[in-house]
């Protein structure tokens, strides 16, 4: 029997419970007389939202019921940097009955896709976090989230014919808008300082 649970019932419960939790935390700092800045809690919650998303759309639907496949695993790993991507535009004007519009326009969706999937992350993080604002941290929690999801692919490629491929080029486009991220992010807040914009200035807690 295969069941598959859907990504969207993930995503409302995952908001759902950090809603819960953090009013409750919430609640009792402005009990305990507290400041709360909303405008930070109003970004976590983005923040929350954006990665229950981003968890969705790279890991659901997942599926119960197939047997394990360690060989047609293998088949779905590329460990080669750039190779995927190469072999991709190679196949222009001899893929999909020669379509050349519909070929280019796959790999700018698959490499623009996965960059754009976690540039966010590199917008985000350093507007929660003060630990986390600098080119190096963010670079890093971006490779590691980029991992992560590939590490998980795999093993829902055990599935056999189920699965995504786990590939090295995805980890690279990742990391690329992350820190592209993070560059707008530091362009936005000079250019809040310098017009001192505080709407801007406040992002930077």
């Amino acid at each position: 029997m295969l069941i598959l649970i859907n990504g969207s019932l993930f995503v409302f419960s995952a908001v759902l419970i950090y809603i819960i939790v953090r009013s409750i935390f919430t609640w009792r700092q402005y009990r305990n007389q507290v400041r709360v800045s909303w405008y930070k809690e109003m970004f976590i919650l983005l923040f929350i939202i954006y990665m229950s998303l981003v968890v969705s759309v790279t890991l659901f639907p997942i599926p119960i019921g197939f047997g394990f496949d360690y060989e047609g695993s293998s088949r779905s790993i590329n460990f080669l940097p750039l190779v995927s991507i190469m072999d991709n535009i190679r196949q222009i004007g001899t893929a999909y009955d020669g379509d050349v519009l519909f070929m280019i326009s796959l790999i700018i969706r698959n490499v623009g896709g996965n960059i754009l999937l976690l540039m966010p992350l590199g917008f985000l993080v350093p507007i929660i976090s003060r630990h986390l604002n600098d080119l190096k941290s963010v670079f890093l929690l971006g490779l590691a989230v980029s991992v992560a999801i590939e590490l998980f692919q795999l093993l829902e490629s055990f599935g056999g014919s189920w699965g995504r491929i786990t590939d090295i080029d995805d980890v690279i486009c990742n990391v690329i808008g992350v820190v592209i991220g993070h560059f707008i992010y530091v362009f936005i807040i000079k250019i809040g300082e310098k017009f001192k914009i505080r709407a801007i200035t406040n992002l930077n807690f």
